[in-house]
This record gives C-alpha cells, structure tokens and sequence, in this order.
C-alpha cells in the first residue's frame, strides 16, 4: 500500500519527518517498507511558456524557442522534441538546474547557435512511464495551458511528496486506503483525525429506480449493488491537484471519471466504477458469475478477474473502450483504470469497458 505523506495530512496535520511517521506506524503492525522521497535530486527546474518557436536553419531537427519563465526575459532554448508548439506550457530545466540523474545543465552550442537550458520530458522528471497516459510519454512533458509561468515544478507536479510503501498483513484491510491509514497515524501521534465531508447535495427529484435497475443472479457472492447516477457530465482532464495524488500511490490519471472513482477508492477503500448511462442496454447492470474471455472484448490479453466468481456486466449494447483498455502488447503494465497489475491495492470487478465519448454533455451512472 502506498501512502501519500501530503494526502495524509489532509485528515491528520503533523510536522514530524516522514522517517518518524514510519517508524511509528511500523511499531503498531504497519511495516514501512521502503521511503519515497518524490522529486528528489530536482532543482532549478520551472514552468516556462513558449513566446517563439522556429526551426534551427543548420539543423534538420533542432527547434530554437524563445521561453518566458518568469523572469521577465525571454531565454532561448533548443530542443529536438517534434511536439512543442507555439504558446505551450513546458517544464524548463535552466542554467545550473540538475535532474534527478545528476546531470547539471550548463549553456550549449547547439548547430551555431545557443541554448540556455532544456525542456524536460517527464521521463527526465522521474515520473514513472506506466503513470503517465501514451501521449505523456514521448517528447516533452506537455503542461495544462492554465499553469502559472516560473513556479517550481516540484509544486506543479507534487514532485515535493513523500510517499510510505506499506507491506500490510492479511488482518489490516481497514488500511487499504487513505482514511485508514490517517486513522492509524492519528492514533500513534495522538492527533484529531478529520474526514473528507461526505455530505450529498440532490437537486434532482427523479427516482433512481424509475431510471435504471440491477439484476443480481448471484446474491450469494454479491448481496447489494448501489448506484448513482450523475448527469451533465464532461469527460476532461481531472485537476492537478488529484493526478498527483493519484500518481503519488500508482495510480495513472485517465479522465475526470476514471480519476474520481479511483480517488474515492483510495481514500475510503471502496471499489468504484462508472458507466456510460446512455450505452447500458436496457439500462440495465446485471451481476453474475464470469463466463470465460468473451465477457470482455475490451480486454487484451489475461483478464483482470479471470480466475475470480464474480463479474459485473452491462449488456451487448455497450462497446469496448479505446482509451480505457490496456494496449495490445501488454506492456504498460497497469489495468483499464490504471491500476498497478502487481501490490497490495484494494481490486474492483472489471467490467466491460465503454467507449470514452469524448468532451460531450453525458449522464454518468456511478456507484
């Protein structure tokens, strides 16, 4: 279980290192395995805009930019990254910053011409690959247009956590999640924990069950299925803020949707998933016993619960993701909701995955 230091403080403030935290915690049954210290080795690095963009006349790959980080002038910077463009918000590694490999930047030549610094791809952050969406992970690490100009990208990214690898035991499944573990540093510190306001606020007076309904055929292996349904949805990028949270305990944000879901599960340990209320046919999710791999078209390669007694489904009509399924040759090493394959998180049952519809108004089951 991983176990943001940052996300923990917002049940429990403390002000002890997190080495402390751990020893604690390790002296009540929650062995810390290993410490994480996020962007460790990064200075010097910032958010940068790009003012100017133009091919370098001696170079058939080389991009001269001209970057604004704040300072009030611009600086300029090559780069052989094909996927910056004018006006995009980039991380710029700038004289005398160094990377977490080591390497300190100092001015280049580059094709007759200077460069003062480097644009940073998010591999040379050390972000995790299999965090990161496809698009992420070539070139330069591409930054949403609304971040601030010349802010340390240790605080844009939550490069500043430190995250706790806890090996729990089979008797702690209340710590398969934030609030559980908060629970347990709160009392090992003798601190007042407080919880995420849970208050629901309806203002639609529709009866769920006039819009939909479940059919459990197995109520041995599943006594209740609870839904909510959400509308006005748009699928987008989720806010910054829960992406790094997210990454921070191996998780890789998706979509508003997916990320919301998986928030809450981290956070109270409650298996999530949404559906696409419009693509259930019948409006209609049916709980039964796994049928062998055509239950999921979606899925390429080992099923998610294959093996397992249980299998949520939502009718023929639906049809398998593109962006939520796991790429063809396996390789990313996560599950469609961007779940390590590998650990001790808490596991939901997969069902078949619908089709990201894009930024469109749409209603949102979700339970």
């Amino acid at each position: 279980m991983l176990a943001s230091i940052e996300w923990l403080k917002k049940y429990v403030p403390f002000d002890i290192t997190p080495e402390e935290l751990a020893d604690k915690l390790t002296r009540v049954g929650l062995e810390v395995e290993g410490i994480k210290h996020q962007g460790e080795g990064i200075s010097g690095i910032v958010t940068g805009k790009v003012m100017a963009i133009e091919r370098n006349p001696k170079s058939d790959h080389l991009w001269v930019c001209q970057l604004d980080e704040g300072t009030g002038e611009l600086v300029q910077i090559q780069t052989g990254a094909q996927n910056v463009k004018l006006h995009d918000m980039v991380p710029v590694a700038t004289v005398g910053a160094t990377l977490p490999n080591g390497m300190k930047l100092e001015p280049v030549k580059m094709a007759g011409l200077a460069s003062y610094g480097m644009l940073c791809s998010a591999n040379e952050l050390g972000i995790d690959a299999k965090l990161l969406l496809p698009e992420q992970r070539e070139g330069i690490l591409i930054l949403p247009p609304d971040t601030p100009v010349g802010k340390d990208i240790r605080d844009v990214l939550g490069l500043n956590d430190t995250v706790l690898d806890i090996d729990l035991t089979a008797n702690k499944q209340d710590c398969f999640c934030m609030t559980g573990i908060a629970r347990e540093a709160a009392a090992v510190l003798g601190k007042t924990m407080s919880l995420p306001d849970m208050s629901v606020k309806e203002n639609d007076g529709r009866d769920i069950a006039d819009m939909m309904k479940n059919e459990i055929q197995v109520p041995e292996l599943c006594s209740r299925f609870a839904n909510r349904i959400i509308t006005d949805i748009r699928i987008m990028p989720s806010p910054a803020w829960m992406q790094n949270e997210l990454r921070a305990v191996g998780i890789r944000p998706i979509s508003n949707v997916v990320d919301v879901t998986n928030y809450v599960m981290m956070e109270l340990g409650q298996p999530m998933h949404a559906y696409d209320y419009d693509t259930l046919k019948d409006h209609t999710l049916l709980v039964r016993r796994a049928r062998g791999k055509t239950d999921n078209p979606g899925w390429a390669g080992p099923r998610p619960d294959a093996g397992h007694d249980r299998h949520c489904r939502h009718g023929k009509g639906c049809r398998p993701g593109r962006r939520y399924g796991r790429p063809a040759d396996g390789s990313d090493g996560q599950d469609p909701d961007g779940h390590p394959r590998s650990g001790n998180l808490p596991r939901a049952v997969y069902p078949s995955y619908v089709e990201d519809v894009g930024p469109a108004e749409r209603s949102v089951p979700a339970f």
